[in-house]
């Protein structure tokens, strides 16, 4: 009975509730892979660090004692592609159920729903814990609002958190916000820098 858990390079948080308990029947998957280089123009640095992140990660997650499959970009078996990969992992493990931390990315969000949904093995998506948020807090603070700004939001996060408050709860400084101040147009200065990406 293996449970898969998929890490994404953007998930290596040693503190997530994932890691807190060792267990021989999770299986946790990390894969470099042409989809997640490719889809946007990456500067080669960005991603040879990114891989070199996630290689850590996973050695860290093996020294704890958790069991981990690890796809270099280069190895033969890399499908290239999160599905093709997870498939094969699925088989070659014989994983009895399948679990990924959501994606910040909506392109990804979508493609790892729609994957989950079509799996004959049971799927769930757990809250990444990057954000002081669920995903559903927006929603719930907007849904009897008739005007959508995220002002009145940002107040409401910064009181639940104590973020940038006096001690009687009145915003540091005076001053909920600086919108006024940052709303000008720019005009072309300072000039836009060159996009060193592509060797011009």
């Amino acid at each position: 009975m293996t449970r898969l858990r998929l890490l994404l390079g953007d998930q290596l948080n040693p503190r997530h509730a994932w890691f807190d308990t060792v267990s021989s029947d999770v299986l946790y998957v990390l894969m470099e892979v042409r989809q997640e280089t490719d889809y946007v123009l990456h500067h080669a640095q960005k991603i040879l660090a990114i891989f070199a992140a996630m290689r850590r990660f996973a050695q860290q997650l093996r020294e704890a004692g958790h069991r981990v499959a690890y796809l270099c970009i280069d190895d033969a078996d890399n499908q290239v592609s999160l599905t093709a990969n997870l498939d094969r992992l699925i088989a070659q493990h014989g994983a009895t159920a399948f679990e990924y931390q959501a994606p910040d990315e909506w392109r990804l969000d979508r493609q790892l729903a729609d994957y989950a949904a079509q799996l004959s093995l049971p799927a769930r998506c757990v809250d990444s814990a990057h954000f002081l948020t669920t995903r559903h807090d927006v929603a719930d603070f907007f849904a009897a609002r008739k005007r959508w700004t995220m002002e009145p939001f940002y107040r409401h996060m910064r009181q639940r958190h104590g973020v940038l408050l006096e001690p009687d709860g009145a915003p540091l400084g005076g001053r909920w916000n600086f919108d006024a101040e940052n709303r000008k147009p720019w005009r072309g200065e300072p000039p836009e820098p060159p996009d060193l990406r592509r060797g011009t």
